[in-house]
């Protein structure tokens, strides 16, 4: 009996094992499903991220390609705003000479302005001689 005992024994040990093996064996494959799901969300993360970061290079490139463009744009203005500084240059000499064409030109008129006051004067005095001229004839006569 004492092998019977035994046995009996080793049996529920062996049963109790069996469902503990059991228990571990279904935590394990709901941990294994589990870490399969999170592994899989994280390659869909992974693939969100590496779209993402597809998209953000591609609009860093465009942006790239729109800066040179306006650099391009922004050295044609640069040159033709040289181009109208010196015109402006040249422009405001011009309008240097011009003034003093036209200081020139004052100076002139002031002096015709004198020799016509001196021409008035000897009109005036050629009328009064005249008049002088004319009293002295009407009174001979």
């Amino acid at each position: 009996m004492y092998l019977e005992e035994r046995l009996q024994k080793t049996e529920d040990v062996v049963k109790e094992h069996g469902k503990q093996i059991e228990m571990v064996a279904n935590g394990l494959a709901v941990l294994t499903n589990r870490v399969d799901r999170g592994f899989e969300e994280m390659r869909e993360g992974f693939g969100n991220v590496d779209r993402s970061f597809d998209r953000l290079e591609g609009r860093v490139s465009n942006l790239e390609v729109r800066t040179e463009r306006l650099e391009g744009k922004v050295d044609r203005i640069e040159i033709k705003l040289v181009e109208h500084d010196e015109r402006f240059d040249r422009i405001d000499q011009r309008f240097e000479q011009i003034d003093q064409r036209f200081e020139q030109i004052d100076q002139r008129f002031e002096r015709i302005e004198g020799r016509l006051a001196a021409l008035e004067d000897q009109v005036l005095q050629l009328h009064a001689v005249i008049t002088e001229l004319v009293t002295l004839v009407k009174n001979k006569l």
